[in-house]
């Protein structure tokens, strides 16, 4: 072992030579104190991920083959405790690994920045299902079930982390293996983006022509939705790279700029007598295989036919006039179709819409120079 790493083992061990700071004894008064948390993956995933202290101790931890058991303390927890040390110090990585190498579970605070005990027992109620078959992963996973806490098994065996929250299990991936599953994900997004970008071109030229049909639009929501899938699992796997991710994340981000937003502004631009909010929640549910039927997505917007003509409301064309705000942009909507937009006479425009005249003729001149510029691209 390590000449610092005894010195802080025996630092932990040694109760009647911890000499707490000030701080640290107005830290203590409170580390019992259960804080009631609500964690999702991606939660779970940045306080596990590669340059934090929790990943740097059980990645330790899975190094050493030594095992390890570690939860997050809540009054429930404290219930099914046994026997043990009463620790109570500062958590670093190197104090956590060096207690894993006793037998028993590892109890750590609220917000994990103190060691409460250490070589304890976890007694969680045996009828409570779990598909684990190593006592310590049972252990784990029931105590999770009941508790409703953070809990971490790493096995002793293979060195896998496995987490478990509620009825939550995730088993933490190595960093070669992240690293190798990002670079494919970020090239299949790569290609998608290409698709969506070619379509959103079509569709810019179809919108200014006024020949747009239904199934223009449903196979570009089709690809967004894809996107927007793939996007998640990118999301997941950067979460969990953490400070590693580098230039991955920015290539994450470049991928993803406004597709978002794209996406609302379509619903919003062809929805018909359907809400947005109603046409988000029907994609997201779709199943793979029912998003690849572009019938599905037709009806989720409201429409049976794949080849009927449709007209653009002007959400997402007017949206890239920077001086229009949503308000203004809203009452364009509601008074005219897009089309007329680009031969509308400005005082014709003034009087329908309500707008002062100055106003209007730089509305119609951005509109306008803005059709010319998409029809540039082609």
């Amino acid at each position: 072992m390590a000449k610092n790493e005894e010195d802080e083992t025996s630092s932990i061990l040694d109760f009647s030579q911890d000499k707490k700071t000030k701080a640290d004894k107005a830290d203590s008064q409170t580390t019992l104190i259960p804080q009631k948390r609500e964690f999702n993956l991606f939660d779970i995933l940045k306080l596990t991920s590669f340059g934090t202290p929790l990943r740097a101790a059980i990645e330790k931890i899975s190094y050493m083959n030594s095992g390890a058991l570690i939860i997050v303390a809540n009054e429930d927890v404290l219930k099914i405790i046994k026997g043990g040390f009463s620790i109570d110090c500062k958590f670093t990585p190197n104090r956590l690994a060096e207690l894993s190498k006793m037998d028993g579970a590892i109890v750590l605070n609220d917000n994990m920045s103190r060691i409460l005990y250490a070589a304890t027992l976890l007694v969680p109620d045996p009828n409570i299902k779990t598909n684990e078959t190593g006592s310590r992963h049972q252990a784990a996973e029931r105590a999770a079930k009941q508790t409703g806490q953070l809990c971490i098994a790493v096995s002793q065996r293979t060195g896998l982390i496995t987490i478990y929250y509620g009825n939550l299990r995730y088993q933490l991936k190595k960093l070669e293996d992240l690293l190798s599953r990002i670079r494919s994900t970020l090239n299949n997004m790569s290609k998608y983006k290409k698709m969506v970008d070619d379509l959103i071109m079509k569709l810019n030229v179809l919108e200014i022509i006024g020949v747009v049909e239904v199934y223009d639009i449903v196979l570009l929501v089709q690809r967004l939705e894809i996107m927007s899938r793939i996007s998640e699992d990118a999301r997941q796997e950067l979460t969990e790279i953490g400070r590693e991710a580098g230039l991955f994340d920015m290539e994450f981000k470049e991928l993803t700029k406004d597709l978002e937003k794209e996406l609302l502004l379509i619903i919003r631009d062809y929805k018909n007598k359907v809400s947005a909010k109603s046409i988000r929640k029907y994609l997201s549910n779709f199943s793979f295989d029912s998003l690849l039927e572009l019938n599905n997505i037709s009806r989720s917007m409201g429409y049976s036919s794949l080849h009927e003509k449709i007209v653009p409301k002007g959400y997402r064309f007017l949206s890239k006039i920077k001086s229009l705000s949503p308000a203004k942009i809203d009452n364009i909507t509601k008074r005219f179709q897009l089309k007329e937009l680009f031969d509308i006479d400005v005082d014709e425009f003034s009087e329908l819409s309500g707008l002062d005249k100055k106003e209007c003729l730089e509305i119609l001149e951005e509109t306008r120079k803005l059709k010319n510029e998409l029809i540039s691209k082609l």
